[in-house]
């Protein structure tokens, strides 16, 4: 299932703080989002640009802000499809697996099934592999269906 990608702008005190993506697709650069603020109190005339919207010659503050990924955070960060979902603005009840997480669970069921094998001090059989395969390639499939692949993988 093909997610959208969500930005989420964090202000205090009329300050961006932070720009936030998430489930932006990893094959597209990240997007550069320009700030305008027509307030232009207490800025120097070198600080503000000038361009024309019609007719008319405006000047604003303007400066580009680079977002960072949601996944990229170490610590505990504003999701911004979290925060659609409370507003009622997404038609997901839960939030989606991230990739990463879909990736690690796969990684732990392939663990788990080798850690069965040694215990059982046996060499794997055909249906071990079959097993092994099956994980792997089911889980690279919710991978890749989480990362916005679009391809039909059937049943």
């Amino acid at each position: 299932m093909f997610l959208p990608p969500y930005i989420a702008i964090v202000i205090e005190g009329g300050v961006i703080q932070d720009v936030i993506t998430e489930h932006w697709p990893s094959q597209l650069p990240r997007p550069r989002i320009v700030v305008v603020d027509y307030d232009k109190d207490g800025a120097r005339d070198d600080e503000l640009i000038e361009f024309s919207i019609g007719d008319e010659i405006l000047e604003a503050l303007c400066h580009v802000e680079v977002p960072t990924p949601f996944e990229a955070f170490d610590k505990p960060t504003l999701s911004p499809l979290a925060v659609l979902t409370a507003l009622g603005e997404t038609n997901d009840k839960s939030p989606a697996e991230s990739p990463l997480s879909i990736a690690r669970s796969v990684h732990q069921s392939i663990v788990d099934l080798d850690q069965q094998r040694m215990q059982q001090e046996q060499p794997p059989t055909g249906d071990d592999y079959n097993q092994l395969y099956v994980l792997a390639n089911c889980g690279l499939i919710e991978v890749l269906k989480a990362l916005g692949d679009p391809t039909d993988f059937g049943k």
